[in-house]
């Protein structure tokens, strides 16, 4: 399920994974666990580990 990163400063990243884990790529969710949110949209983010 991808996981969507909402930054305070705006806009979002959709990201390969879920909230609670790290993501494809790296990003630890847990982390300011409010800015994710699972979501079932299109992954946007083009780092390693999300893209493919």
């Amino acid at each position: 399920m991808p996981v969507r990163h909402n930054d305070p400063n705006g806009g979002s990243i959709v990201h390969k994974g879920s909230k609670g884990i790290n993501t494809g790529c790296g990003k630890d969710t847990t982390k300011f666990p409010s800015h994710w949110e699972n979501t079932t949209a299109a992954i946007t983010c083009n780092k390693d580990g999300c893209k493919n």
